[in-house]
């Protein structure tokens, strides 16, 4: 990727320096825009708990909001005022200088964003609506959505299969998931599978401790559908030389190749069968896979697919057309969208760690 990178700085800088015919600066001060709220949120109408951010724009970046409320309605009703959750309390280094009397304190800009918390079960064909206000009135924000409908059913198989990575030859877990479309209507799709891994161990002083994880990442470079029509393998990705693919990260894509019908998709995932949960003496393991194939709207769609390029190495802003983010945040600025899902979970059996037998160099 870098020995890529610098060949085409390479090629760029000689260029300039060839054409270059003018060596004054023009002075460009950007014009003043008043800030507005920013509110963001990816809702999933399969979870019971959704979240939403606000935070205020501004010239050099994002600054966050003193005082805000959130009202959810549903089909033009009243249906939650969501409750506003408490900022994180900093770790590592900055455990040292936390006041409890200022938690924001000491917290990079994207922390102290304002988050809400929403538990109202939202169904496929509802009209949601969310209202913000804040500053005392000053900003005023809203967004509407529908949620979209799920497929009926998706079946996945499984197997071990070899994929050929950086390194060489390497087992993964490869998944077929099956799909049948929606008759009748234009139909935008998101894959996601989550490996959640649950390790039992112990930690400082012996303390029995339970650590949690999970893994979305997925390798999908062979599938015709999830590349747009471009699939490829590690020698291709390897083979270009100016960096111009763009990996669909977020793994959204539209039935235009199997309107009405089914398609199969065809992806890999790592076995994680490593411990990097940092406990000592675990005695077992737990790990589960669930695929969710999420039904989504056309906006959310081009949003994820404009992030799949500003989120991507290979994208130079300067080379490329200008990324447009969407946004449906009337009153203000940001992305609000909504998506249904179907989901299959596959429980795999625990491992248990015997320790008593275990040289102690290895516990």
């Amino acid at each position: 990727m870098k020995t890529r990178k610098f060949f085409l700085y390479l090629i760029i800088y000689v260029g300039i320096n060839l054409f270059a015919s003018c060596e004054n600066e023009i002075p460009y001060t950007p014009p003043y825009r008043e800030p507005q709220l920013i509110m963001n949120a990816l809702l999933d109408a399969g979870e019971h708990e959704n979240f939403v951010f606000l935070s205020v724009s501004g010239i050099e970046g994002i600054s966050h909001v003193e005082t805000a409320s959130l009202t959810l309605y549903i089909n033009g009703q009243l249906a939650e005022t969501p409750e506003e959750l408490p900022p994180l309390k900093p770790i590592g280094s900055l455990d040292v200088v936390y006041d409890p009397d200022a938690p924001l304190n000491n917290l990079p800009e994207i922390a102290k964003r304002k988050k809400y918390r929403i538990t109202t079960t939202l169904n496929p064909g509802d009209n949601i609506r969310l209202e913000a206000i804040a500053e005392n009135g000053k900003y005023h924000a809203t967004a509407e959505v529908t949620v979209p409908y799920p497929v009926n059913t998706i079946q996945v198989d499984t197997c071990l299969a070899r994929l050929k990575e950086y390194n060489g030859w390497n087992t993964y877990r490869q998944f077929k998931i099956t799909l049948q479309d929606r008759p009748n209507e234009k139909n935008h799709y998101r894959l996601d599978i989550r490996n959640d891994i649950t390790v039992y161990g112990q930690y400082n002083n012996y303390k029995d401790t339970i650590v949690y994880s999970r893994y979305t990442d997925l390798i999908n470079r062979e599938d015709i559908i999830l590349t747009d029509g471009k699939p490829s393998n590690s020698e291709d990705y390897e083979d270009d030389p100016f960096g111009s693919y763009i990996e669909n990260k977020y793994n959204v894509f539209t039935d235009g190749r199997f309107s009405g019908s089914t398609c199969t998709l065809k992806v890999y995932t790592q076995l994680y069968n490593n411990d990097y949960s940092g406990l000592y003496n675990v005695t077992r393991r737990s790990k589960s896979i669930t695929v969710r194939l999420l039904s989504i709207s056309e906006a959310e769609f081009r949003y994820l697919k404009a992030l799949n390029y500003l989120e991507s190495d290979n994208y130079e802003e300067a080379l490329m057309e200008p990324v447009i983010i969407p946004s449906n945040v009337k009153g203000g600025l940001g992305f609000v969208g909504i998506s249904s899902e179907t989901r299959m979970t596959m429980q795999l059996p625990d491992e248990i760690i015997d320790n008593e037998n275990l040289p102690p160099y290895t516990q």
